[in-house]
Order: structure tokens, then sequence, then C-alpha cells
């Protein structure tokens, strides 16, 4: 496999997974301000009936949703925040920060989907849903330029180690590899690119899903429809 044609699909399933990012904060957003509308209106509604207010609803709802918005606001960032590791690299210590999955993104701020929870539970599960959907759009958006900045030639280097060991690589074969590389800085655009697995038990690793291959052995295929017989068509 050409190293050109290699960047090349790599760089569309970067701008791909750019487009995947802007869409889910835009969706986020969206679920969002809808659900904001539909809670915020029935309870609206409700707490007028029953304070015989307009004024006084207004009021209660908008302390109401506020009070849930800075709950998010400082307990979110634990949930979504990097994961930090530490690896050798000859004689010093490097520490490496990677980011969230998109998926993880999602299963916060869509909230538990655990059926045994209590009837409280559940009601404030779904009152928590608009800040939880605000709060992730924004941290999603926080991602669309990272993603978009890709360095392509570098995560490219990386990838192409990893498919030809076809297995685990350890980060401290990358840095022995290629000396020159930045390597907390390519380690944390990997974690954005979709397929690329982090092994992090003892040490930091990674490994490719099986997705990452068959979109990549797919396209490559439609280039060179011979090389499907190849059964190690990433080692060339």
């Amino acid at each position: 496999m050409k190293k050109e044609f290699f960047h090349d699909w790599l760089r569309r399933r970067v701008e791909g997974r750019w487009k995947i990012t802007v869409s889910a904060a835009a969706a986020m957003a969206a679920l969002g301000l809808l659900a904001f509308v539909v809670q915020a209106g029935i309870l609206y509604l409700l707490l007028s009936v029953a304070y015989g207010s307009r004024s006084m609803a207004a009021i209660v709802v908008l302390l109401l949703f506020g009070g849930m918005g800075i709950v998010t606001c400082l307990t979110a960032p634990r949930q979504l925040r990097d994961s930090e590791h530490e690896i050798q690299v000859g004689f010093r210590t490097v520490t490496v920060r990677l980011a969230p999955t998109l998926a993880s993104a999602w299963t916060y701020a869509m909230g538990s989907l655990e059926s045994d929870q209590s009837i409280p539970m559940r009601i404030v599960s779904i009152m928590m849903l608009v800040p939880r959907l605000l709060w992730t759009s924004w941290h999603v958006f926080g991602r669309i330029n990272r993603v978009r900045d890709i360095d392509v030639e570098s995560t490219g280097k990386v990838l192409r180690m990893v498919l030809r060991k076809s297995e685990r690589v350890e980060a401290e074969e990358i840095a022995e590899k290629y000396p020159d590389i930045d390597l907390p800085k390519t380690l944390r655009q990997l974690s954005f690119i979709d397929g690329v697995v982090f092994l992090t038990k003892d040490s930091v690793g990674i490994s490719l899903a099986n997705r990452f291959k068959d979109d990549l052995e797919k396209s490559l295929a439609e280039v060179r429809p011979d090389i499907v017989s190849d059964p190690t068509p990433f080692d060339t």
C-alpha cells in the first residue's frame, strides 16, 4: 500500500469525522433547546396554576433550570475530561492526554437508560436532560477545531506502523521508531480518529478496531481489486 493512498484515505476519514462532530454538536444543541421548550413550558403551566401567578412560575422555572445548569457545569467535566497517562520515553516521563470518545459524550448527554431506577430518579434524570445536552453540545463544539487540525502526516505514520504490525503497538515503540514526533500531540490527535483504540491497562498501547481495517480494505479494493486476494494487504 502506497503511503500517498493511505494518507489520502485517512484525510477523507478525518474530514468525515469532522462532519460527524459538527453534526453531533448541532444535534445536541437542537435537542437541548427542544427539551427546554417542552419541559419549561409544561412546568411553567403547572406552576402558574399552582401559584396563581405567571411571574412567580417564570421565576421558579428559571431558578430551577439555572440551578441544574450550575450542577451540570460543576460535575460534567469530571465525566468527560481527558484521561491522563504517563509513559516512559528514554530517560524522561511524558504525560499523554487522551480525549473521550464521541459515543461517551452522547451517553452522558442522554443520561442513564437503566430500567431499575426509582421514579424520583427517573424524573430527575429527565429534568437534567436539558443542561446535559446543552453542556455536552458546548463540549463537542470544542472538539471541532481539534478534529479539523489533525496532522495526517504524523498520525498516518503511527497508523501505518500499527497496520504493519497487526497487533497492539506500545507508545514506547512509537517514540523509539519516530524520535522526532511530538508524541503527546500525535497520540491525542489519534484519540479523535474513529476506529483507533487505546489500551491503557499497565501501559499505553494502540490497536485498531475491525471497522477501521474493513473501511481501509474496502477503499483499497475499489482502487486495486486484485489486492483483495492478498492475505496481508496492509504490509506493503
